[in-house]
């Protein structure tokens, strides 16, 4: 009985570790580089999470990047234009992508399928052409600066240009809020008709759903998330332009998404952020030019090997020793 009871709470007894692990991490390594790849890292995560909560509506949008540049151009324009703090422009870099998310998704979300994945690739594309050409707003290739933000906690002060801990634990917030979000989603009522919806879309219809305004939904939370992402990330580098937000980030991110578990609410697209985003900066500075390739055959491994990503890995492993084991019994009986 006690066994059973631990079993139950072991989920959450790992979620608790992992986070206390993630807290302490910087504390105890103090080298930069890597403190460096995990803020990547957790940027990548965000925008992996709304990924993810799109696919599982039944819709591929490859024109995420598109979201996150508007999120990084708005946080961008509000500090430099309008002199807003750090914690409203980000605020204010996931709300315009959501609501141009809205937009956009009350209009394409009514093609579905392969239309919708076009349409949305379209999107990307003019975001980042706009980026280019309009000058007197986004200063076309020469991009915008923007710079480190200083917070004043009561009597502390912290100034992001001379440490860049602060950016570690903001994104670890910001990843861990919008984790409780889309779990929270996924064990709720409107998850429930999401993944109905991507199943069986015409059962969902006849028994009443309405297709759009959960698919809308979904994009729009995606695109705050991905708004948001944009922001910190501009905030981070302290520049945004075009080369920023280039069309290959909604491609690695669909290949962050496969590695990890398109098909998990949350731990698949962490694991797979985290993987991509260190092993990708590894192979960039040792393998230049491979790193496609590698994630490409890792891509193909997978879809025969775990069709569901490596989240799906503590479940196949004894399965895998159990089929051993079998095979090892059979050819000695024999």
């Amino acid at each position: 009985m006690e066994f059973a009871k631990l079993k139950s709470k072991l989920p959450l007894l790992l979620l608790i570790a992992f986070i206390v692990i993630v807290i302490a991490f910087p504390l105890v390594n103090k080298d930069r580089f890597v403190l460096s790849i995990l803020i990547e890292a957790g940027v990548m995560c965000l925008f992996a999470l709304g990924f993810a909560a799109v696919f599982r509506s039944g819709q591929l949008s490859l024109g995420q990047a598109g979201f996150m540049a508007i999120g990084g151009y708005v946080a961008a324009l509000m500090a430099t234009k309008m002199g807003a703090p750090f914690w409203l422009a980000l605020l204010g870099g996931g709300l315009g992508a959501a609501i141009m998310a809205f937009l956009v998704g009350i209009v394409v979300l009514r093609m579905g399928g392969l239309y919708f994945s076009i349409a949305t690739l379209a999107l990307g594309e003019i975001v980042t052409i706009i980026a280019k050409n309009w000058d007197t707003v986004t200063s076309g290739m020469t991009g915008i600066a923007v710079s480190a933000p200083v917070v004043n906690i009561g009597n502390i002060v912290i100034n992001f240009a001379t440490n860049k801990l602060p950016y570690y634990y903001i994104i670890v917030l910001l990843v861990i809020l919008f984790a409780l979000v889309f779990w929270r989603i996924e064990g709720s009522r409107l998850g429930r008709i999401v993944r109905s919806t991507a199943v069986s879309p015409v059962m969902s219809e006849h028994l009443g759903m309405h297709l759009m305004k959960y698919r809308v939904i979904m994009f729009t939370l995606a695109a705050l998330a991905a708004g948001v992402s944009g922001a910190f990330y501009v905030y981070y580098l302290s520049w945004v332009g075009p080369p920023l937000f280039a069309g290959g980030q909604s491609t690695m991110v669909l290949i962050m998404c496969v590695i990890g578990g398109v098909w998990s609410a949350v731990s698949g697209p962490i694991i797979g952020a985290l993987i991509v985003t260190y092993f990708g900066t590894l192979m960039q500075i040792h393998l230049e030019g491979l790193r496609p390739l590698v994630f490409g055959g890792v891509v193909i491994l997978l879809i025969f090997v775990l069709p569901n990503g490596l989240v799906d890995l503590p479940a196949k492993v004894p399965l895998w020793i159990k089929g051993l084991f079998k095979n090892k019994s059979a050819v000695t009986k024999q």
